[in-house]
């Protein structure tokens, strides 16, 4: 059903390029009073990231799945993710916004279909990877 390969690809590519912005701006911009306009490229770089992971996993897949294997992808880092961040944030005493949570999932699921059409894209032109 699922290409293993594909969603590994898929997944590291995500981890790579949309947690660390992520991590920059829960743990150290969250934890300001001051606003400074770094809060919002974070997350234009991390929404990169979910597109730019979801568009591998839907391109590498060779099981005629690309918007599955794209969301499968992008929704599951960002799952674990999250929960690794509610655990510590619980346990250091921080605060929980769940509308934040599910804003950025449903972010991450957007990019994750725009990445999977991206990559169903390139595999339908003839662009094959190796």
């Amino acid at each position: 059903m699922f290409d293993r390969q594909a969603l590994r690809e898929g997944a590291s590519v995500t981890l790579l390029f949309a947690v660390p912005p992520t991590l920059v701006a829960r743990f150290v911009l969250d934890n300001r009073d001051d606003s400074s306009g770094w809060a919002p490229l974070l997350s234009l770089i991390a929404v990169f990231g979910f597109v730019l992971g979801s568009g591998v996993a839907a391109w590498r897949q060779t099981a005629r799945r690309p918007m599955t294997h794209a969301v499968a992808a992008g929704a599951g880092v960002f799952i674990v993710v999250q929960a690794v961040f509610l655990v510590l944030r619980v346990a250091t005493g921080g605060e929980v916004r769940v509308m934040r949570i599910l804003t950025s999932f449903s972010l991450a699921l957007v990019a994750s279909v725009i990445g999977g059409l991206l990559g169903n894209f390139l595999q339908k032109n003839g662009v094959r990877p190796r």
